[in-house]
C-alpha cells in the first residue's frame, strides 16, 4: 500500500511557497472562502492571484506574488473533495478533520492526516499494516496514476507482510486472489514487475490481469525465499535436475549462465549424469533452452558430423533415420521446433519443394493459416517464397 506521504509532500507545495494559514485565521471564517472547489463542483480549488490584492495592496500590506496551481499534483489519491464533504456534512469542521491534528487550533493546516483517514474508513490499524484489500478504498492503480513519476514509485513502501519470509512462496502473494490483483496489487505493480521474476517458464496467466507499466520496475527486488539458505548454492543442483518448473517462477535463464557459463571448464557439468543418453528428448520437447549455452550450428553439428549423424540426401537419410518416413512428417516438426531445423538447413532446403514459383509446389502453410495477419505483422517472411510478388487480401 503506498503510503499517504507521498501526496502530503505536494500538498504541503501547493500551499503557494508558505502561505501562513493560522496567520491569516482571523480574516476567512471558512476554508471554502478561498477554496471553494472544496465544497462545489466545478469551482477551482485555488483562489485567484487577484485575492490577495484587496490587502496585500502595497499600502495596508506588501505586495506578494502569488499564482494558483496548474500543474496536475503528483499522486495516487483517489479523492474527491466535493463528495467526501456531502459525506460530512453532518459533522463540524469537516477541513479540518483530514487538514488539522487532533487538539490543534483551527487553520493549523496539514497535509491529509493519515488516521484520520483510515478512522473514517474503519480501518483500526497503522496505514502499510492494513489489510491489502484496503489499498483500492483510497489508492488509484499504478497504471492509472499518471502524474506519478518513475522516482516516485522507487519511493513508495512495502507493507510488513511484505517482510514476511514466506511471501514469495505459495501461501503469500502466490495465494492472492486474481479478483484482487487488480484492485489491490494494482496499487503498487504491474506486468513488467511481475516478468522481472516471472520470465523464465510458462508466467502465471494471472499475470495478464494486471496493466502494462514500466515505472512498475522501479520498485526494489524482493529478497530470497526461506529455502535458500545460506549453504543453497551448494546443492541447488539436485533440485534444479529434479524439475525447473519452481525455479524459473522466479528465475530467469541468465541467472543460471552467470556461473555456469563463465566455469564451464572446470565446474561441475550443468547437466546430470547419463544426459547425452537422452539429449534428443529433452531438446526436442525444449525442457530447457539449448542455445543459451551452446550453438547449434557449431556445437550441435559438430558431434553430430563427428558421429556419423548427418543428413547426405534431403530429409531420408542420416540424422532423420530415427524416424522411416520423417519426410513425410516433418512439417509437424518443423512448426513445432522451426529453431532445431535451421541448425542444419537454410531457407533453399525447403524451396527445392516448397516453392511458390517453382520446385514441386507444395504449400508450406498449414491448416487454419491466416494470411492478412501475417503480411501485416511481417511481409518480409512472404517475400522468402513469393518474391516481390506477395499475393494480396
Amino acid at each position: 500500500m503506498i503510503t499517504f506521504l507521498l501526496a502530503a509532500s505536494f500538498v504541503q507545495a501547493a500551499d503557494s511557497g508558505g502561505f501562513d494559514h493560522l496567520k491569516h485565521k482571523g480574516l476567512f471564517p471558512s476554508c471554502t472562502s478561498c477554496h471553494a472547489g472544496a465544497e462545489t463542483a466545478g469551482a477551482p480549488l485555488w483562489p485567484k492571484e487577484s485575492s490577495c490584492v484587496d490587502c496585500h495592496d502595497g499600502k495596508i500590506e506588501k505586495v506578494v506574488v502569488w499564482r494558483p496551481r496548474t500543474e496536475a499534483r503528483r499522486t495516487n489519491l483517489r479523492f474527491d473533495h466535493v463528495q467526501h464533504r456531502v459525506a460530512a456534512k453532518d459533522k463540524p469542521a469537516p477541513c479540518a478533520a483530514c487538514h488539522t491534528e487532533a487538539g490543534e487550533p483551527r487553520m493549523a493546516v496539514r497535509p491529509p492526516v493519515v488516521g484520520r483517514c483510515l478512522d473514517c474508513h474503519g480501518i483500526r490499524t497503522a496505514h502499510l499494516a492494513a489489510p491489502d484489500s484496503a489499498c483500492a478504498t483510497c489508492h488509484l492503480s499504478l497504471a492509472r496514476a499518471v502524474t506519478l513519476t518513475r522516482g516516485d514509485v522507487a519511493r513508495f513502501p512495502a507493507p510488513p507482510s511484505h517482510d514476511d519470509v514466506r511471501w514469495l512462496g505459495r501461501e503469500g502473494h502466490g495465494a492472492v486472489a486474481r479478483s484482487a490483483l487488480t484492485t489491490n496489487c494494482a496499487t503498487c505493480h504491474a506486468q513488467e514487475f511481475c516478468y522481472q521474476c516471472h520470465a523464465g517458464g510458462t508466467p502465471p496467466r494471472a499475470i495478464a490481469a494486471f496493466a502494462s507499466d514500466p515505472r512498475s520496475t522501479a520498485l526494489a527486488a524482493h529478497r530470497a525465499p526461506a529455502s535458500h539458505g545460506a549453504t543453497f548454492a551448494d546443492r541447488h543442483a539436485a533440485l534444479a535436475a529434479a524439475g525447473t518448473a519452481s525455479c524459473s517462477s522466479c528465475h530467469i535463464r541468465s541467472d543460471c549462465l552467470e556461473c555456469h557459463r563463465s566455469t564451464a571448464a572446470n565446474a561441475p557439468g550443468y547437466h546430470p549424469s547419463g544426459f547425452l543418453s537422452r539429449h534428443p528428448a529433452a531438446a526436442y520437447a525444449r525442457e530447457t533452452s539449448c542455445n543459451d549455452c551452446h550453438s547449434e550450428r557449431s556445437f550441435c553439428a559438430a558431434c553430430h558430423q563427428q558421429s556419423g549423424l548427418v543428413a547426405t540426401r534431403g530429409l531420408r537419410t542420416g540424422y532423420h533415420d530415427g524416424s522411416r518416413f520423417f519426410s513425410a512428417g516433418h512439417g509437424g516438426a518443423a512448426r513445432q521446433s522451426l529453431e532445431s531445423c535451421v541448425s542444419c538447413h537454410t531457407e533453399r532446403d525447403c524451396l527445392p519443394c516448397h516453392s511458390a514459383v517453382g520446385g514441386r509446389r507444395y504449400n508450406p502453410h498449414g491448416p487454419g493459416f491466416d494470411a492478412e495477419r501475417l503480411r501485416r505483422k511481417n511481409i518480409q517472411m512472404c517475400t522468402v517464397c513469393h518474391g516481390g510478388a506477395v499475393p494480396g487480401p
